[in-house]
């Protein structure tokens, strides 16, 4: 049975009163995939980190102490998850370290620099065009910068049947990787798993290096 409609926007882009609420249930639900996207990014201590749709934030104030001599930038259209997101990062943002944007991830602003690693989770579904967003995830990479994208694809029929298909669009794990690969991306890679029940994807990928540029960082 599909979740109603109104529930579904409010996944997408929280909102009001019970977006508030939303946000302090997807912090507690969506933890565990949150912690293997953390795997995949290969974090060390100098990295520059920026996520696409921080959401409640949790996520960032968790990296934030795992890259100490580091900075952390993310942007999310919803003010509800924006406001909530500072109040949770406030000691990293007074700080200088963390730098949070309310805006759409289609059109990220050139002042907010580029970074060693760009992830984003359970984002991709509400992308009309992924290619925009995913465009602007490459640019703001450097070069030999890693991306990685977590999600629900079509082969999870259980996700598929539950939400409304007005506002989750699942994709296929084969169209992710198509849309990477076109866009300028190597060493594209997809790893599967389950997390309770639910049939999770991240896809790992790469900007590549201009030629002449060294590979290490």
């Amino acid at each position: 049975m599909s979740k109603p409609e109104f529930i579904a926007r409010q996944g997408r882009r929280p909102t009001g009163l019970l977006g508030r609420l939303v946000a302090r249930i997807m912090a507690k639900e969506t933890r565990p995939e949150n912690e293997r996207t953390l795997g995949f990014l290969n974090l060390t201590e100098q990295d520059q980190v920026f996520e696409i749709g921080f959401g409640h934030g949790e996520t960032l104030n968790r990296i934030a102490r795992q890259v100490p001599k580091g900075r952390m930038g993310g942007i999310d259209f919803s003010q509800v998850m924006v406001s909530h997101a500072r109040r949770r990062n406030r000691k990293w943002i007074d700080q200088g370290r963390m730098d949070l944007r309310l805006g759409d991830s289609a059109e990220i602003p050139d002042d907010v620099g580029h970074f060693t690693k760009v992830f984003s989770v359970h984002t991709i579904y509400f992308w009309q065009r992924p290619a925009d967003h995913l465009s602007q995830a490459f640019r703001i990479l450097h070069p030999r910068g890693r991306l990685v994208l977590g999600y629900r694809s079509t082969a999870d029929e259980k996700a598929v049947r539950s939400f409304p298909d007005t506002v989750y669009r699942f994709p296929g794990v084969a169209d992710v990787d198509d849309h990477l690969r076109v866009i300028g991306f190597e060493n594209v890679g997809t790893n599967t798993a389950f997390v309770g029940e639910r049939l999770m994807h991240w896809t790992v990928a790469e900007k590549p290096a201009p030629p002449g540029i060294p590979t290490d960082r």
